[in-house]
């Protein structure tokens, strides 16, 4: 694609450097380079049909009404997002300022003069006109602005559905983040409870000699650890709040710890995502901006280019001038020029801006070049993790069942005398890491999933409902 337009006719007393102009320019004409197609990333992605398109409000993936709800409210009032919105609302306005140059400017003109003669008298006169002027666009340089404004607009529509992609990811994760807190709750409560009872077992064999003192102060001990847990997890959980309150453009949220404690469960994360479409990179947000920018240094290289050679501008201008102010418009005078500007010496400056704005253009490919290659690499991180925390999780559980059926045993002993205090208390130590190692497997593999979500949505939202 050019952004240099073919040259007009012109009038012949100016055909020979226009001519020559063009020969030179011809040469210099930037053309942008085209978005590759293909990458060779492993086997993650694949051709279309290697995968499901992912949806696009991602997070109704989760099927979670509340969710749905804060989303709403986030895309609506988060200041960030506000703040992306009035970036590209300038953008939008400086496309429609680099399109009027496209069109001839007019401008109407009002004016009175007094003057003093020598013999003390004065003499009014009014003046009024119209005039206009319009600047063909033999090299394409006011095509090549408005071009550039153009990807300046995509750039700024891209970089909001990156700001809009970030938010609805915090969002999830703070919200999800309050589910799995209350369930870490829900399960050490449940623990002490259990510990508890355990507690009051040993207390009763030692009243009975059955059991040493030092019995009763090791299981009171683990029952006093519990509350450092607790204790970080109720801060996390006040944490999560306060995110949410901010994320929504909220001073505060009218969360309490009790809306909290009847959330509920994570949600369980079903299948698996192996494989991803090419297409799902390039439709990034961050990518697309890296590649808009890119087109937007190529055409600054074009208006550099073209502002070395002549500038032919037409004018025309329609006035009169009279004593009274009535009459002025009796009296016309029209006058219609052409001109011919063209830079002959300048110390070198516009062969400098060249240069600069294709070292500009150069910083913009590699720009691209790492934001594509970064984004090919998140999107395997991401698959990757998930893949990890879907496999741990998976295996913890089947820990967790053995630990359980293991302490119900060693319970059965020890109340009959027949085991030590000391591999009892290993077998609930083992059992409280265990429950606590498999909520983290999944609370991490529920994380995994939303990076995966955001690292291919290209944050084009809609209906949040």
């Amino acid at each position: 694609m050019k952004f240099l337009s073919e040259k007009p006719a012109t009038k012949p007393a100016i055909l020979l450097p226009l001519a020559m102009c063009v020969g030179m320019l011809s040469a210099c004409t930037t053309v942008i380079p085209s978005q590759p197609s293909q990458f060779e990333f492993n086997d993650v992605f694949q051709a279309e049909s290697a995968s499901e398109a992912m949806p696009v409000d991602w997070w109704t993936q989760f099927s979670d009404a509340e969710l749905n709800a804060w989303m709403v409210l986030a895309l609506e009032r988060n200041f960030s997002l506000q703040a992306a919105q009035a970036r590209l609302d300038q953008a939008r306005a400086g496309l429609r300022g680099s399109r009027s140059d496209y069109y001839p400017s007019l401008e109407a003109s009002l004016g009175k003069k007094r003057s003093w003669n020598a013999d003390d008298t004065t003499a009014t006169a009014w003046s009024g006109g119209l005039s206009t002027s319009y600047e063909i666009d033999i090299w394409g340089s006011i095509r090549a602005a408005s071009n550039q404004s153009f990807m300046n607009l995509q750039a700024s529509s891209a970089a909001y559905r990156t700001v809009a992609n970030t938010i609805a990811g915090d969002v999830t994760t703070a919200w999800l983040g309050l589910r799995m807190q209350a369930e870490n709750l829900a399960l050490l409560n449940d623990q002490r409870q259990r510990l508890q009872t355990a507690l009051e077992v040993i207390e009763g064999r030692k009243k009975r000699g059955q059991a040493k003192l030092s019995d009763v102060w090791q299981q009171q001990k683990l029952l006093e650890s519990l509350q450092v847990d607790i204790l970080s997890a109720e801060a996390q959980r006040d944490i999560y709040i306060q995110q949410l309150a901010v994320w929504t453009g909220q001073g505060r949220s009218d969360l309490t710890p009790e809306k909290v404690a009847a959330l509920g469960k994570l949600p369980e994360i079903s299948g698996e995502i192996t494989a991803l479409p090419v297409a799902v990179i390039q439709a990034r947000p961050d990518v697309e901006q890296a590649w808009f920018a890119l087109q937007a240094a190529s055409a600054g290289v074009a208006i550099a280019e073209s502002n070395r050679y002549p500038r032919l501008t037409l004018s025309a201008s329609y006035s009169g001038e009279d004593p009274e102010f009535s009459q002025i418009f009796d009296n016309w005078v029209a006058n219609l020029a052409g001109s011919l500007v063209l830079p002959l010496i300048d110390g070198g400056q516009r062969r400098a801006e060249v240069q600069r704005q294709r070292a500009l253009e150069t910083e913009a490919v590699a720009e691209y070049s790492r934001t594509l290659l970064e984004a090919a690499q998140e999107v395997q991180e991401a698959l990757v993790q998930e893949s990890r925390y879907a496999r741990t999780a998976a295996s913890l559980y089947g820990q967790l069942d053995l630990a359980r059926r293991t302490l119900e045993l060693q319970d059965y002993y020890y109340a009959r005398g027949q085991l030590d205090f000391l591999e009892l208390l290993n077998a609930q130590q083992e059992l409280l890491n265990l429950e606590s190692q498999y909520l983290a497997a999944r609370w991490n593999h529920v994380q995994a999933r939303i990076q995966v979500y955001k690292s291919v949505s290209h944050g084009q939202f809609g209906d949040t409902e």
